[in-house]
């Protein structure tokens, strides 16, 4: 978060655009039958981030989904999403696994997902799914939850919690039965992703339900916290691309490639393939305990803040490497071993505080892998410039002032640089022909604080 905020001081100083460990803990466990496999109710609202979670539990050979109950209060409605379950699962091999759905209204308030957001997770035309009745169980979600929940089963829940939250009220003894429970769910420690910016979309959805289950179950939360590591990359397609040897892979690729929009956005993570991978990888985190406490009325709706009389829970906090959760999702899901997940750059910024420099000097025009290096531990950002229609480098260079200077706002030279990039890590960035150089920058002291910058040399691109 501190390196997208030195990123929006920057540009918005600029007036400008641009395209582009914890303690030791107890980590989540599956509970395993007497057959060896790891039985699992999936609670799920049956998102595109929800498909692709159970699209990696249909390919683990070690894991029986016993039941799927879909949310209704979540971005599926009822009858699409019971009938798209269905379709997944007879995709998957598992066409006999009961499917129902909940109530479509949260316990109390009135939020919902987007229209367009449902709208989308609603058609899966774009995929070749198995024809299936699209007849629910007639248990219905509540009375599913109840029978599936047998004491050596996990739960995972992968929307909001309304479901979860009924069962029980019918069955407060239902807390007792359940050895492993996992939610993504949750913002701690983080800025949300709901409107308002302090709660993670399925807690303000029905953040009542996300109460009373936080106070009435021994659960493990995977909050934005985490899942703000694993952001989803134009990479992680390409290499499920080059490695379509299942029809579970084919299913994944297609609805990326239908929703390239949503997938490659700012802001679009691995928010329930990480939740559900951590139940079986929990090394791929690290983990945190803290006294939590959601709230349910309308005016915070969904804040989920460390709090001294709430309610104990686990949670995730880090996923130190990413590429490790790629690698373990995409060899799961494509059936071969994956190795090597990103390119080596083409082009390098590098930053140590003192310089910002980019190698090579020269270069080809075109589709470039651009990765910036800095400092450990550092809050580093950088972006690209290209001069072009009079615009000067060297009058840029006035306007910036010698390295580490803050910026003056109201310099002519600097309102009209063209920044055509942004660089947080690797990248992939269309280079345009001309001159181009980078500003890095680092954090700055408060929101208001002007950043202090850095400009390279010229690198001349043919």
């Amino acid at each position: 978060m501190k390196r997208m905020l030195v990123v929006v001081v920057i540009l918005g100083l600029l007036g400008l655009s641009c395209d582009a460990s914890s303690p030791s803990t107890p980590t989540p466990s599956s509970s395993a039958a007497g057959d060896g496999l790891h039985h699992v109710v999936l609670d799920t609202d049956l998102a595109f981030d929800d498909i692709m979670a159970l699209l990696y539990l249909l390919r683990r050979d070690d894991v029986s989904v016993d039941a799927v109950t879909v949310t209704g209060t979540g971005e599926a409605h009822c009858d699409p999403g019971v009938r798209n379950a269905q379709a997944l699962l007879a995709l998957g091999g598992a066409p006999d696994t009961p499917v129902a759905c909940g109530r479509e209204t949260p316990l109390d308030g009135a939020n919902t997902f987007p229209d367009e957001w449902r709208a989308a997770v609603d058609d899966l035309s774009m995929l070749d799914l198995p024809q299936v009745s699209g007849q629910a169980d007639p248990r219905g979600a509540v009375g599913l939850l109840l029978d599936a929940l047998d004491g050596e089963t996990t739960l995972i829940t992968l929307g909001p919690l309304t479901n979860v939250a009924e069962a029980l009220r019918a069955e407060p003894a239902l807390a007792d039965r359940v050895p492993t429970f996992v939610a993504m769910a949750g913002a701690i420690d983080v800025a949300g992703n709901a409107p308002g910016g302090i709660s993670e979309y399925n807690v303000w959805a029905d953040p009542l339900a996300a109460r009373e289950v936080i106070e009435g179950m021994d659960v493990t939360l995977v909050p934005l916290d985490a899942t703000n590591h694993v952001p989803f990359t134009r990479y992680f397609a390409d290499v499920l691309e080059r490695n379509l040897r299942t029809p579970e892979a084919e299913a994944a690729f297609t609805i990326i490639s239908a929703n390239e929009d949503q997938f490659f956005s700012d802001g679009y993570s691995f928010w329930d393939t990480l939740a559900t991978a951590l139940v079986f990888e929990p090394d791929l985190a690290t983990w945190d305990e803290a006294l939590v406490s959601v709230t349910p009325s309308a005016a915070a709706a969904g804040w989920t803040a460390r709090y001294d009389r709430g309610s104990p829970i686990r949670f995730a906090g880090d996923v130190p490497d990413p590429l490790a959760f790629e690698r373990e999702y995409l060899t799961t899901l494509t059936g071969v071993p994956i190795g090597a997940m990103r390119p080596k750059p083409t082009l390098t910024v590098a930053f140590d505080g003192r310089r910002c420099t980019v190698t090579p000097t020269s270069l080809a025009a075109g589709a470039q892998d651009v990765e910036l290096v800095g400092q450990a531990g550092a809050n580093n950002v950088a972006i690209l410039v290209r001069f072009h229609n009079g615009r000067s480098y060297r009058a840029l260079r006035t306007a910036l002032g010698p390295p580490g200077s803050r910026i003056d706002i109201e310099d002519p030279a600097i309102k009209r640089t063209d920044v055509f990039a942004w660089i947080d890590g690797l990248v992939p960035v269309e280079i345009p022909h001309g001159r181009i150089a980078a500003i890095c920058g680092t954090e700055t002291e408060g929101e208001d604080a002007s950043p202090r910058v850095w400009l390279s040399a010229r690198v001349e691109v043919a």
